[in-house]
């Protein structure tokens, strides 16, 4: 092979992996941006971390919302309003479950000890190919009676549905570098 034939052979191998990289490239930018339940779990989290949502507490808080039906607290006014605003993405045998276990934790919290809070970022990623499970980190600031802003890191799982598209079938929180301790604590 002559020394031309070989430096033309380099260039067109350099050119051609090149080529592929940037394809390949593209492709995985595609996969994840084309990826609707990235946006669904950056949705959830913007409504959970961008309070006070006055009228979820409102809905909540009031007793004139509150009726007892068969011993049971019924609250069809706040359930509306939570149907309106979280229906889209949680399945509908999942929706009532996650604002009873977790849901409320951080609204009601910031609430509570007069914090507001604010998202500032989140990371949501699908650690394995075709899996219905997303994990997270949201960036959450917070702040309360203009005291110096603070922000925490806080880090979760999701599972979608595998029968319901689109939709949420389990959310849960993990760790979230003292934030709920600092929303729970007394001064």
């Amino acid at each position: 092979m002559s020394y031309k034939n070989v430096q033309l052979f380099k260039v067109s191998f350099i050119g051609f992996m090149l080529l592929l990289t940037g394809g390949l490239l593209a492709a995985c930018s595609n996969a994840d941006a084309s990826d609707p339940n990235l946006g669904i779990v950056e949705k959830v989290l913007k409504l959970q971390f961008n309070s006070p949502d006055e009228k979820m507490m409102e809905l909540l808080l009031n007793p004139d919302y509150t009726k007892v039906v068969d011993g049971k607290e019924v609250n069809e006014e706040f359930d509306k309003y939570i149907t309106e605003v979280y229906g889209d993405y949680f399945t509908e045998d999942y929706l009532v479950p996650f604002f009873s276990v977790s849901g409320l934790v951080y609204p009601t919290m910031a609430e509570f000890s007069g914090y507001e809070l604010n998202l500032e970022d989140t990371v949501v990623e699908q650690p394995e190919k075709d899996s219905n499970r997303y994990t997270f980190t949201a960036t959450v600031r917070y702040s309360k009676n203009g005291e110096k802003d603070k922000t925490a890191n806080v880090s979760g799982v999701v599972l979608f549905s595998t029968k319901e598209k689109g939709k949420i079938g389990k959310f849960e929180y993990g760790e979230d570098n003292g934030l709920s301790k600092e929303l729970s604590s007394v001064e």
